[in-house]
């Protein structure tokens, strides 16, 4: 598959899954709620930081671990569908978005943390990510450059949800919408996980 396709491919489904409500997409949604944009693009760096981290220390650990394995990418190919799976079951349910804000202020240390200890971290370095990008430092470092070209919107977006929130209630219904769409893709992709596993 030529490079341009799979980056194009592995950004699609990335942004997917960054969508999906979770720790580190809530902690941004409720400094946006306190203290706007302005006060939580930092945090975005956090959340950047934190993914980047993750991602080559879960990439390049399962690269050489599996060199004799072949078996363990199928293996978290199957994890990875049941984790997209209950990521769909939750973003469908998830019609509060305002549900998990926490009033306490948000610190840069709270979303490096969060984003580092997030599940998504291994799914984006193992299912998501092309496995080439774990063999040759240039394609990681394509890869990555995309990675956050698609994350940046995500995160500033979510920093930006709660000033909507506050200011216009008509935008909760639009975003539960959102999700519950979004929410069907990701299950038709848990499914293509498993499909392409059985079907080799």
């Amino acid at each position: 598959m030529p490079i341009q396709e799979a980056l194009l491919k592995m950004s699609m489904y990335v942004s997917l899954v960054l969508i999906v409500p979770g720790p580190t997409n809530t902690l941004l949604l409720s400094s946006g709620l306190k203290v706007g944009l302005r006060g939580t693009w930092p945090l975005v760096v956090a959340e950047a930081l934190g993914y980047a981290i993750a991602i080559a220390v879960w990439g390049f650990f399962l690269s050489a671990f599996a060199a004799g394995r072949p078996w363990l990418y199928d293996a978290v190919k199957l994890a990875s569908s049941v984790y997209i799976f209950f990521l769909a079951l939750r973003m469908w349910t998830h019609s509060r978005v305002l549900q998990d804000v926490s009033v306490a202020p948000v610190r840069f240390r709270d979303v490096f943390v969060a984003t580092m200890m997030n599940p998504k971290a291994l799914l984006f370095s193992s299912t998501l990510f092309p496995l080439e990008a774990f063999r040759s430092a240039h394609y990681f470092a394509w890869a990555l450059v995309v990675f956050l070209v698609v994350l940046a919107p995500i995160g500033v977006g979510w920093s930006s949800l709660g000033g909507l929130l506050t200011s216009q209630r008509a935008w909760a219904a639009r975003t539960s919408t959102l999700l519950r769409g979004a929410s069907l893709v990701l299950l038709m992709f848990s499914g293509t996980l498993v499909y392409s596993v059985v079907n080799r």
